[in-house]
């Protein structure tokens, strides 16, 4: 399997991982001030690497040349030249002609270059012109040109399975643009979407099933048989249906516009999970009279792809959750923020480091939320799924490894020294073999490669490396996941230098390498390649994640001194285990809540309290989950109320506190506590959805 690396421009944007061949693309954008990756953390300059040398081309560099001193004799015009057939600059000796012994040089007009090919330095020419240098033979077809970028202009038509609705409407979002964006659904019916300036004001579709009648019905406004008598009047008198229903007062036009809005954003959800058919756009065509903004543009987007059927989704990520998921490096539609990701959504963006595949993604987090937002930001461009190629050498079944033994001394341990001449990380076979595994993205290494200027001689280790980890030959699934859970139990609560079986008084940069590579032999989850051992494979990623998270730590110098402080100065003891079991139990009960699971959060909440009562989200929460779960709402407000109340008084600006404030008052018709604590939510964050949309179905702005 190829190499893969990061590539990071002098202008700070960074493409990866890809191979040699495919950063061919590249060719002539990549100048020789920009630095490369084999992890995406550590970055080194694009030349030392000589495998990347021939895609780098000269940076540009300008520079004021002083002007020529104009030359002896008469100015002759360009007319003049081109009569007489005289070569050269006007005023200027000919280029074919030798310049006289002590001229001053000339300095060689610019020449014009293809697009995204860099300029190279001005070329002083001094006498006769020089040959041309012959391109270099090696023994390749040159590569193609790279590839045009992308034109942010919603074409007139095409097919929805290569542009989809979500891009379609991210490009409208981002460009203001104007016009009717028509959508092919099943069985011929269209759906059209009515966007100014970027924002869609109007939604409507030609199914009956999805009409406002039949919305409405859904709701409980609508009973069948005024629908069926608001059809009769509508086709006698020929007006639209929502007068009608106005006429024969089914509706109050009080709630005509919050009704019309949640009608249009259900139009809008079934646009977005639409996978198949054709698209037609037609630029500036003209909004329906009576259009209203539905909302914020990203918001709309957002919140419509949270409700999308999170198992469709993954289906139509399909093969490529097995890839690593990278960051675009810039090239992507719009801004995250502009997006407004909830705290969940955040901390699943911020663990994406180009390491780990979509399936490994899925399997950290809560799955639903992950793969709604995968198919999200890789829509927008924000993400993408690298291509890695597959090994063609049958992995080998893991049961038939037999166990390596310690080195008898500490001079056979796995470290090797870099050459002088080169800079880069240490190749992943410099550890013994380990079973093949399906392609990922390899963790990065802890600690800092060696500089140039190293000793030739290797350290002295003064430990030999760890055993720990190892298991006993031929060792059946089930005791390996015994024996690695009680593993993990004791490492979560050991300290850095425990984990990779270090003295602190003794250890060296160089111990702390090789003690990680020995224990990510063990360790690492791609050694399980049967499918169906799945828990063995989650304590593995738990296991690997702890001792890369402490050679992190103790492979820097800085860090390491910041964490010996630390440990120095800890003057009482905070059990974290438990916290950060009470924050799991917190992060599940969410979950339950959301999905109306009431008492089964209820119970969490609970017991997340009584691992870490200074949490004020947690009681904010849990008065709500109790408001949900009661029966005589108007009577449980005050004990529930309580909960929130508590928690501001801890913390006064708990968001989720003064926001579950506003749902217990909206619920029981205090519009005006409801408003109040809406209003305090949008002070605390400006930019929060749910906060702005219940204040505008209120009829606040």
């Amino acid at each position: 399997m190829e190499r893969n690396y990061w590539v990071r421009t002098e202008h700070g944007r960074v493409w990866g991982p890809y191979t040699i061949s495919a950063l061919e693309r590249l060719r002539g954008q990549l100048t020789e001030k920009c630095e490369a990756s084999t992890d995406g953390k550590e970055w080194h300059p694009g030349a030392d690497f000589p495998e990347l040398r021939s895609l780098l081309v000269p940076a540009r560099k300008i520079e004021r040349q002083a002007a020529a001193p104009a030359p002896a004799g008469p100015r002759i015009s360009k007319a003049m030249a081109e009569a007489f057939g005289i070569g050269g600059t006007p005023g200027a000796p000919s280029d074919s002609s030798p310049a006289p012994e002590g001229a001053p040089a000339a300095i060689a007009p610019p020449t014009k270059t293809a697009p995204g090919v860099a300029k190279g330095p001005p070329v002083i020419a001094k006498g006769p012109p020089a040959a041309p240098r012959p391109p270099p033979v090696t023994g390749k077809a040159p590569p193609p040109p790279p590839p045009a970028p992308e034109q942010l202009v919603v074409p007139e038509s095409g097919d929805l399975a290569e542009l989809s609705p979500a891009r379609l409407y991210a490009l409208l979002a981002l460009t203001s643009g104007s016009g009717s964006l028509q959508l092919e659904l099943d069985k011929g019916r269209m759906l059209q979407i009515s966007f100014r300036r970027g924002a869609p004001e109007h939604l409507s579709c030609d199914d009956p099933e999805l009409s406002l009648l039949r919305f409405l019905q859904s709701k409980g406004t609508v009973e069948a048989e005024e629908a069926l008598a608001a059809e009769e009047q509508a086709a006698k008198s020929g007006q639209d249906i929502v007068s009608v229903l106005f006429q024969m007062q089914v509706i109050p036009p009080a709630d005509a516009h919050r009704l019309l809005g949640e009608h249009g954003v259900f139009l809008l959800d079934r646009a977005l999970a639409t996978w198949r058919g054709n698209f037609t756009f037609k630029k500036d065509a003209p909004v329906p009279p009576g259009a209203f903004p539905l909302g914020s543009r990203w918001a709309l987007l957002v919140d419509s792809v949270r409700r999308l059927d999170a198992a469709l989704l993954r289906a139509r990520l399909g093969k490529k959750l097995l890839r690593p998921v990278v960051r675009s490096g810039g090239l992507a539609l719009g801004k995250v923020e502009e997006l407004a990701l909830n705290a969940q959504e955040a901390r699943i963006y911020a663990g994406i480091d180009g390491t780990r595949t979509g399936e490994e993604l899925l399997r950290a987090h809560e799955t639903a939320a992950t793969v709604r937002l995968l198919y999200l930001l890789t829509e927008l461009g924000h993400l993408a799924f690298a291509d890695v190629e597959e090994s063609t050498a049958a992995p080998e079944p893991p049961a038939k490894v037999a166990p390596r033994q310690p080195p008898p001394a500490p001079a056979a341990a796995p470290h090797r020294e870099l050459p002088k001449t080169s800079r880069e990380p240490p190749p992943a076979t410099s550890a013994p073999p380990r079973p093949a595994a399906p392609p990922v993205m390899k963790a990065a290494p802890p600690a800092r490669p060696p500089s140039p200027a190293a000793k030739a001689s290797a350290p002295v280790l003064s430990r030999p490396p760890p055993t720990f980890a190892q298991g006993p030959e031929n060792e059946p699934p089930e005791a390996a996941l015994e024996r690695l859970s009680a593993l993990w139990e004791r490492l979560a609560k050991a300290d850095h230098f425990e984990v990779l079986g270090l003295d602190r008084k003794t250890a060296t940069p160089a111990e702390t390498k090789r003690n990680f590579f020995v224990l990510a032999k063990e360790l690492h989850p791609d050694t399980v390649t049967d499918a169906t051992l799945a828990d063995l494979r989650e304590v593995k990623e738990r296991l690997f994640a702890r001792i890369n998270e402490a050679a992190q730590v103790l492979g820097d110098e800085k860090h390491r001194k910041e964490y010996e402080s630390e440990l120095d100065g800890k003057a009482e003891n905070v059990d974290v285990s438990r916290i950060f079991a009470a924050e799991e139990n917190f992060q599940k009960a969410e979950i339950f809540i959301k999905a109306r699971k009431y008492q089964e959060g209820l119970d969490l909440l609970e017991q997340a309290i009584q691992m870490n009562a200074d949490e004020a989200e947690f009681y904010a929460w849990r008065g709500y989950a109790k408001f949900l779960l009661s029966k005589d709402r108007k009577q449980s407000f005050e004990e529930c109320a309580s909960d929130c109340r508590k928690a501001l008084k801890m913390v006064e600006r708990c968001l989720p506190a003064h926001l579950f404030l506003g749902h217990m008052g909206k619920a029981l018709g205090d519009l005006k506590l409801a408003k109040k604590c809406y209003t305090r939510v949008l002070e605390l964050d400006e930019k929060h959805i749910e906060a702005q949309r219940e204040l505008r179905l209120m009829g606040k702005s």
